[in-house]
């Protein structure tokens, strides 16, 4: 019975030497991402799931998980940034919940998707079907592990390249923040602080036609 793929991929890998085609498809996904590897076994690690890793015998730093690691630490600073200089008046709420939009796992996983990052990730098969049901965690956390490894093998202003043409499509990306939110949030907090109270809100008034409503709304803080 001839071998498995993931058993033949699994020998490629150990033997530190990609054969050519192996060689040749993690070169079509530096051309898509932009940035070639000075070492390529930090993309070859980037790309391993922990579950390839314990099926194989590999050691745990042939995982991506510290790479994982390292890219969520850096993926934070580099946009943390970004949105500090482009938006010099936004306050710390604003340049936080804009964050959270581009670094949560389901944003990382639509980019990761774009990218195809899925034909090239290696993973037990006998494992698959757990992990198809995290798969948006898997696949995030294997954009975060390359990150990580553009990192260790270009440096902060490499990282920087990546982040601004692939996750922010060449500063492009629509942002935007939620001032009246915001305001909610503030008036919440100081409603606990000097009342110890929550606000409530009530619509007293509609107005407009149909497809263009305008509401007044009235908020009270024990009464």
């Amino acid at each position: 019975m001839p071998a498995r793929p993931f058993r033949f991929i699994s020998k490629l890998f150990k033997a530190g030497r990609p054969r050519d085609d192996r060689k040749n498809k993690l070169g079509r996904l530096e051309q898509t991402i932009g940035y070639y590897f000075k070492n390529v076994k930090l993309l070859e690690t980037a790309l391993s799931h922990l579950s390839y890793v314990n099926e194989t015998g590999l050691s745990y730093n042939d995982s991506n998980e510290r790479l994982e690691f390292l890219g969520d630490a850096v993926l934070d600073l580099v946009v943390s940034e970004y949105l500090y200089t482009r938006f010099r008046t936004a306050s710390e709420g604003d340049l936080t919940r804009s964050k959270s939009s581009i670094v949560s796992r389901s944003a990382l996983a639509r980019k990761a998707a774009r990218l195809k990052l899925e034909d090239y990730l290696v993973y037990s098969q006998e494992s698959f079907p757990d992990l198809r049901r995290g798969w948006k965690t898997v696949i995030s956390n294997s954009l975060e592990a390359i990150i990580g490894a553009i990192y260790l093998d270009g440096g902060l202003l490499a990282v920087k390249t990546f982040v601004y043409d692939k996750l922010l499509d060449s500063g492009k990306a629509e942002l935007s923040f939620d001032s009246l939110q915001e305001a909610k949030n503030s008036l919440l907090h100081l409603s606990q602080i000097n009342y110890h109270s929550q606000p409530s809100y009530r619509i007293v008034e509609v107005s407009g036609p149909e497809h263009a409503k305008k509401f007044v709304c009235e908020v009270m803080i024990k009464g």
